[in-house]
């Protein structure tokens, strides 16, 4: 069997070097060996789809797009990566206490050469929602779509600002 080939310090070890799995009895267990190479091989195999859909920005079929939050006196600002979306794909929605962010990228490129013919699908979407504090005001609110780029300012309630105040911090 492969897996007996090579003893290195007692453990077992697989012809590509790497230590097999043993149970608390010492025993061999290729079973779940096999099942842990199994599981890093779809592992990598769906981190290059997370890397090369939105171009390694850490945006996938499976996860969320990372998210700059900023506070001002006036306003909150978000800034979000989303190279290869236009405006049309990216839908934000303002309600209650959470701003929501989704998109959907769809591709589709067909080659048509002498001796074959390559069609060629890929979709992916993702779903982002932050929290925010009180003093929000909805109606204010502004998004902006550039160079893959979409920035979004909520400005603050008159309220909210009001309420704001610094506090001067003193050495001990």
């Amino acid at each position: 069997m492969p897996w007996r080939r090579k003893k290195s310090g007692g453990a077992l070890e697989s012809p590509g070097g790497r230590a097999l799995a043993i149970r608390d009895g010492g025993d061999r267990d290729p079973v779940l060996s096999l099942h842990r190479d199994l599981n890093t091989a779809f592992d990598r195999f769906f981190d290059r789809f997370e890397r090369s859909f939105f171009g390694g920005a850490g945006v996938g079929f499976f996860s969320q797009p990372r998210a700059d939050v900023a506070e001002s006196d006036d306003a909150f600002r978000i800034s979000i990566d989303l190279p290869g979306l236009d405006e049309k794909d990216i839908d934000v929605t303002l309600s209650g206490d959470a701003l929501t962010i989704r998109g959907e990228r769809r591709e589709e490129r067909e080659e048509n050469e002498k001796g074959y013919f390559l069609h060629e699908r890929s979709y992916g979407s993702f779903f982002r929602s932050i929290p925010l504090p009180p003093g929000v005001d909805p109606d204010r609110a502004k998004a902006e779509f550039k160079k893959g780029v979409l920035r979004i300012t909520l400005p603050k309630s008159e309220e909210a600002k009001r309420h704001t105040r610094r506090i001067e911090v003193k050495a001990a």
